[in-house]
């Protein structure tokens, strides 16, 4: 595969998705080869439209017309341009793939706990936001467990655990940091990071 030299992100301020490649792009030194455009969501006369028909951020178009979507993927290839920085996990590191794994359902299930609550309060459903606080307090104790492990090194699955908690300034009803105490510390600690600092989702 060709490596392009010029890159376009697509991103919204609040997709916790897209904040995970804007923050692999900064973490792996790349913001010079990739310029960022911010979309609007749903938008049907978005210029993203015309590079992914899915609409979906975060979308990397290169500058020879490879596009990719799915944040992971995106990330993937981020680290491929940059391979010195190990930020995706292998095969040879168990621990971070499961991690991976587990910040990856972490995130997707406070997504659709936020979305639900975007929802009019007679549109919303009990069900699927009780199911939702349910799995990521089951998540989140096995975080708050497994903290001691939990370095500052920018790995995907670090940034993806980040970004998921940076959801508490739209989900108010979590109430997590009191009773994880342990994560709460890693997690205001990792914040400091300047790539986490510039891509803030708007409150």
């Amino acid at each position: 595969m060709t490596i392009a030299l010029f890159m376009k992100l697509f991103y919204t301020p609040n997709s916790p998705y897209a904040r995970i490649a804007r923050i692999a792009t900064l973490e792996l030194n790349l913001s010079n080869q990739i310029e960022t455009q911010k979309v609007i969501a749903r938008d049907p006369n978005s210029d993203l439209l015309n590079y992914n028909p899915t609409g979906k951020v975060p979308t990397l178009a290169t500058d020879d017309g490879f596009i990719l979507s799915e944040t992971r993927i995106i990330c993937v290839y981020l680290n491929h341009l940059n391979p010195e920085i190990k930020l995706v996990a292998d095969i040879s590191n168990g621990f971070l793939q499961q991690l991976e794994g587990m910040t990856s359902g972490f995130i997707d299930g406070i997504a659709v706990w936020v979305r639900e609550l975007r929802r009019p309060l007679s549109e919303q459903s009990f069900g699927v936001i009780e199911f939702e606080r349910e799995r990521a307090l089951r998540i989140l104790d096995y975080f708050e467990k497994i903290s001691d492990k939990l370095d500052q090194t920018p790995k995907l699955a670090h940034i993806t655990l980040a970004s998921a908690l940076g959801l508490e300034i739209r989900l108010p009803d979590l109430q997590w940091r009191q009773k994880y105490p342990k994560l709460a510390h890693w997690y205001d600690e990792f914040s400091k990071r300047s790539s986490m600092q510039v891509t803030i989702p708007e409150s």
